[in-house]
């Protein structure tokens, strides 16, 4: 006598939509982060706000108001707008600000769900969450303000050049090959280039620089992204 097979093991059901896949949650989240009103009390309204206009589950909201605290403790240092580069730039940072508050949050609601899946205590599953997401913002403000350091200079470059610059490259053994790549390109202060501001291409170790525009240098590509407004 053949013993039965097993009943097949039913497929574990996917989560519910949090609501944090909503693209317009992140230009909500940014509008959110220009009032930079008082911590705790600010988050906690915003996301009351953001609850009912993107249907969002509890625990999306509990980890979304817990990475708003995280960001709105600690708001980026002022730099100014000195012309349209800074003022590109300041409106590029608030946009990756806003989008890391969904990632963390979204990495926020995975840690908790693999802590109740495991059996684990999901409280501390977030808290360790939580300690790693300021660590990564501190990262995310570092590369913030070496965007914003960067087109400061470009700003100042222009004031002297004018709106058309020239990339430089410090080459040598330690040059990268994107930034090799722009030497002896030419580029507009107005519309940020592809690969970033020169000083910007990768963190805090680029050593490009603007200056004069190179005679008959051609124009990095820019995708159309130009200076409009002051965020």
């Amino acid at each position: 006598m053949t013993t039965p097979a097993p009943p097949p093991q039913q497929p574990v059901p996917p989560p519910p939509p949090s609501g944090l896949d909503d693209p317009a949650l992140a230009i909500a989240i940014a509008s959110v982060l220009v009032g930079e009103a008082g911590p705790a009390i600010a988050a906690a309204g915003a996301v009351a706000a953001l609850k009912v206009r993107f249907m969002l589950t509890t625990a999306a909201v509990s980890a979304l108001g817990a990475v708003l605290n995280v960001v709105l403790t600690h708001p980026p240092p002022a730099t100014g707008v000195i012309g349209a580069a800074s003022a590109q730039t300041s409106r590029v940072n608030l946009a990756r600000r806003a989008q890391y508050v969904i990632a963390a949050a979204k990495r926020v609601l995975g840690a908790a769900r693999d802590a109740r899946a495991k059996g684990e205590p999901v409280g501390a599953a977030i808290r360790a969450q939580l300690a790693k997401e300021r660590r990564y913002y501190e990262q995310h403000q570092a590369a913030m303000w070496n965007r914003a350091a960067a087109a400061g200079k470009t700003d100042m470059a222009a004031l002297e050049h004018g709106n058309l610059l020239g990339w430089n490259a410090v080459k040598d053994a330690r040059t990268s090959a994107e930034c090799r790549s722009a030497d002896g390109w030419n580029y507009r202060a107005t519309a940020m280039p592809d690969i970033g501001w020169p000083g910007s291409v990768h963190g805090t170790t680029c050593r490009c620089f603007p200056g004069p525009p190179h005679p008959g240098g051609r124009l990095l590509p820019s995708r159309g992204r130009r200076f409009a407004r002051a965020a």
